[in-house]
């Protein structure tokens, strides 16, 4: 016979109302963005109250990573054998995620809060940032060895220029910038072989 699990202590999460907090807090930060997001209008929305949301996310940021897990995670970049089909997916990744509007408002968000919400900080950097950056390094080292990049290539300096520009064509302007970015990003860091 196997023992019966034990019941985590605390009271366990209604799945109704756990939906319907995540998702009242998706429509606020549409309708009225992070700043206006508060505990109680979360709760007023879901038709729960505030003690039940502070008790499940212990911070805003909290909240509203999970509320926007799908918007914000930008993925991994595959191995396709190809080094300009591994860039071209990391640069469209990064467009298609920094382009979401649900997507803009927590990133700005997250790194607004970088020093005031360390636990969002945190939650953001290893949810959203870490695994598609560690994965497009990876497409950086692969593209080196296969001598389509040079050996004094530097893939975080590749990396930050990628990430600088489509925050600059996405999220900073108030009308996106995206005619032709993609293609100008992957020959910027990955010139053609015939040029």
């Amino acid at each position: 016979m196997t023992e019966p699990k034990r019941r985590k202590p605390g009271r366990p999460r209604d799945l109704d109302t756990h939906e319907a907090i995540l998702g009242a807090t998706r429509s606020i930060l549409l309708a009225k963005g992070y700043h206006e997001l508060t505990f109680e209008a979360v709760a007023k929305a879901a038709g729960t109250t505030r003690s039940t949301v502070y008790r499940w996310w212990p911070t805003r940021g909290t909240l509203v990573l999970e509320a926007a897990a799908d918007n914000i995670d930008i993925g991994e970049v595959p191995d396709s054998g190809d080094s300009r089909t591994d860039v071209r997916s990391a640069v469209k990744q990064l467009i298609e995620t920094f382009s979401d509007p649900l997507a803009k408002i927590v990133i700005m968000a997250a790194v607004a809060n970088l020093d005031g919400d360390m636990k969002m900080a945190t939650q953001f950097r290893e949810s959203a940032v870490y695994p598609w950056r560690s994965t497009a390094a990876a497409a950086f080292d692969r593209a080196r060895q296969r001598g389509d990049l040079p050996p004094e290539s530097d893939p975080d300096f590749l990396l930050n220029v990628i990430v600088g520009t489509v925050f600059q064509c996405t999220i900073v302007p108030a009308s996106p910038m995206l005619g032709g970015l993609e293609e100008r990003l992957v020959d910027l860091v990955l010139p053609p072989p015939d040029r």
